[in-house]
């Protein structure tokens, strides 16, 4: 176990939280998913690091940066609830424990209140930053990006470039002409996703069932619609908005190092057979 440096600011993991809930923009609530899974309330801080999921490579890449509080957007134990009842037997779920445990790890599911930042959903902030379209964004509806005319093979590249995707799927004919673009950042189940499919030329998610959305989709662009689906993976179509909030962390917290650990992209292609974390950020 490395040795945490020395702490002389006296900042608790719970002192973090209560800035957070008086800064998200919006009243903190109960009944969410949003809780610390594993730690202490009472741990002193000596790093904050935020992540997409606190998978093994994240909290390994936590502990060599020192950083021992993990704010993490989706859940640690496979279970969007954090249910464990049917794991406790589990021997990965003891192995990742006690790596918590042994590293003096404090690890908080920051998911509901993230998405529920006022003025806008943290998430869908990072990715539009990442994306550069800040200024794209629809007046009245923020899932909405208005953008400069291109073909959906274009933007199909645009997202490889700027998210590192190698694995995304795509429905639709490469020279589709693109202007309007709806991104439901995430998991997408046919609704809303059908309708915001009537909505745009191309819709961004995530991930979906082939057999709801997905085959929706690949039917409307047979029956002759001009549209297109663009399925990224849950982690590289939510990751950015984890490194918003590094950036938003930053501004009140300025005792400890605050630092994004971008995690594994789960899928590698067979043409490009990469499965590695790169912190190097």
């Amino acid at each position: 176990m490395l040795a945490a440096p020395a702490i002389a600011h006296g900042l608790t993991v719970q002192a973090v939280l209560d800035r957070m809930k008086t800064r998200i923009g919006t009243a903190w609530f109960e009944g969410g998913v949003d809780h610390i899974v594993a730690g202490s309330a009472d741990a002193p801080v000596t790093g904050v690091a935020t992540v997409m999921m606190a998978t093994f490579d994240a909290l390994k890449a936590a502990v060599a940066h020192r950083l021992n509080f993990v704010i993490t957007h989706e859940p640690t134990f496979w279970s969007h609830q954090d249910r464990i009842d049917q794991l406790q037997d589990d021997p990965l779920y003891r192995t990742k424990l006690a790596y918590i445990r042994d590293h003096g790890l404090t690890v908080f599911h920051f998911h509901d209140h993230w998405h529920a930042k006022k003025p806008i959903d943290g998430i869908n902030f990072g990715m539009m930053r990442k994306m550069g379209w800040q200024t794209r964004m629809d007046a009245q509806n923020n899932r909405i990006f208005n953008l400069p005319p291109t073909s959906l093979k274009a933007l199909v590249n645009q997202f490889r470039a700027r998210l590192g995707d190698r694995t995304l799927r795509v429905i639709g004919k490469p020279d589709l002409p693109v202007t309007r673009v709806i991104a439901s950042w995430g998991n997408c189940s046919s609704f809303p996703g059908i309708p915001y499919l009537d909505e745009a030329d191309v819709l961004v998610i995530g991930e979906a069932q082939d057999w709801d959305l997905i085959a929706y989709a690949e039917d409307l662009v047979t029956a002759g619609r001009p549209k297109a689906l663009i399925v990224l993976g849950h982690v590289l179509s939510e990751q950015w908005g984890m490194d918003y909030c590094a950036d938003w962390l930053k501004t009140f917290v300025p005792e400890v190092p605050v630092r994004f650990l971008p995690i594994i992209q789960p899928y590698w292609n067979p043409a490009d057979p990469v499965f590695e974390i790169n912190t190097k950020v």
